[in-house]
């Protein structure tokens, strides 16, 4: 029984652009990779692979994950916290300012742990 044979990978230095990495690859990528800008790291690889150090290679699908397994993952991206304004905020800030008189840049540095 022959094996469906997929279209392969390559980077066409013409056209500055992989071929052969469809939406599905795409997609799939991007999920194994959650952590990294995928869109961002394929302009990058296209730079590199039109460049003259980069010429021999063809910027197929190996060489794509390779590229992929050595990115430093994106630290997650802190969420703001809001100070919510409840009835006993006003006793607390004013609590704080006091215990931390003289000394406010502390208190500013810790306001996330509030």
């Amino acid at each position: 029984m022959a094996r469906k044979r997929e279209p392969s990978v390559f980077f066409d230095r013409e056209k500055h652009c992989f071929v052969g990495l469809d939406a599905e690859k795409l997609k799939h990528l991007k999920q194994a990779y959650e952590r990294i800008d995928v869109d961002s790291e394929l302009n990058k690889m296209g730079l590199w692979l039109s460049s003259p150090r980069g010429s021999k290679r063809k910027g197929n699908v190996g060489f794509i994950m390779n590229w992929l397994n050595n990115c430093t993952p994106a630290e997650p991206k802190p969420i703001p916290r809001e100070e919510t304004e409840t009835p006993m905020r006003p006793l607390l800030n004013q609590y704080l300012k006091e215990l931390w008189k003289g000394r406010e840049h502390l208190l500013e540095l810790n306001k996330r742990a509030i």
